[in-house]
């Protein structure tokens, strides 16, 4: 059975965002729909949370996902690094949601040096999931780290160079001065393990399938590679910055980032076995919906596999945020 204190730390940040009325697209859902569904990737074997810490307690790099707008997700992220503080002092948290240029600001929080509307306004992170969710998703994870004296990573690159992979290429990034090459990751792209390439390049295909909608002209496969020299620079920064996170010496790194980034040998989580390949790696996806066995569909999206509360959203062409 999951530990008591794990699933009311898990739950209870759900009850109180319901009671609080939060912003939001969605209805308070049924209580039944409280009932986490957790799944082993693969078999399809049921898990309990347990299950869960001891497999992330197994491997060095634990790589969580998200749909960014997802409470249940960022519970389940908060509860998977709690309980490996517990079993690991200073591990480290890794987040997609700060740049690497921030670090010296996240440094000053994490030192009581900024307060923490100072901080959220600095690194313009309030509305980073939608309008306040800064303070419901991600400052919690912050705030962990802080009070166990833990590190967490900016590990995201600058989204200015990000624009200037997609428009200039990353060998002109390769060029830049030194700080600010410091501030990303060029992305490896071909290792001598034919099983990565083969990964990588099922990666780009997926991407290019996602961004143009199935359209496999050959004016569509070039607009796509460009766009991909931003999706790589990312998942570049942030699968170095995980493997950083080890060099540096932290025991366990979790790294919270968009599901894209992880399910299926997502790019961060490619990136960081690239540069770590004896590392040990857990995939955690969290979907936004409720089920009570493994969804075919699902079947082999992460080692892990959790169902939450369904979430609700507005059409596109009705969304302002």
């Amino acid at each position: 059975m999951p530990r008591p204190n794990t699933v009311l730390a898990l739950l209870l940040p759900l009850v109180a965002w319901l009671a609080a009325g939060c912003a939001s697209a969605r209805p308070a859902p049924d209580p039944a729909a409280r009932a986490i569904s957790i799944f082993d990737g693969e078999s399809g074997r049921a898990l309990v949370w347990t299950d869960v810490v001891a497999r992330a307690a197994a491997a060095d790099a634990t790589f969580v996902g998200e749909r960014h707008d997802d409470p249940t997700a960022h519970d389940v992220q908060l509860a998977i690094y709690q309980d490996l503080l517990a079993r690991f002092p200073r591990t480290a948290i890794a987040l997609e949601h700060l740049e690497r240029d921030e670090q010296p600001l996240l440094d000053a929080y994490l030192r009581a040096e900024l307060a923490p509307d100072a901080f959220i306004d600095r690194t313009e992170s309030r509305d980073w999931a939608g309008k306040d969710t800064w303070v419901r998703f991600f400052q919690p994870l912050v705030d962990t780290a802080r009070e166990n004296d833990s590190r967490v990573i900016a590990a995201n690159a600058p989204r200015e160079l990000v624009r200037r992979a997609r428009e200039e290429g990353h060998a002109a990034l390769d060029a830049l001065p030194a700080p600010e090459r410091a501030t990303f990751d060029i992305p490896v792209v071909s290792t001598g393990d034919p099983a990565w390439n083969r990964a990588w390049q099922a990666y780009y295909r997926r991407f290019h399938d996602l961004m143009s909608g199935g359209d496999d002209s050959e004016a569509e496969f070039a607009r796509t590679a460009t766009v991909f020299l931003s999706q790589s620079t990312w998942d570049g920064t942030m699968g170095a910055s995980a493997a950083n996170a080890l060099a540096a010496g932290a025991p366990k790194v979790v790294v919270c980032a968009g599901c894209f980034h992880i399910e299926r040998d997502g790019g961060t989580v490619l990136q960081f076995r690239a540069r770590r390949p004896g590392a040990r790696a857990l995939t955690v996806t969290v979907i936004d919906d409720a089920s009570t066995e493994l969804r075919s569909d699902d079947r082999g999206a992460a080692d892990i596999v959790i169902y939450g509360i369904p979430v609700k959203r507005k059409p596109r062409s009705e969304r302002v945020d």
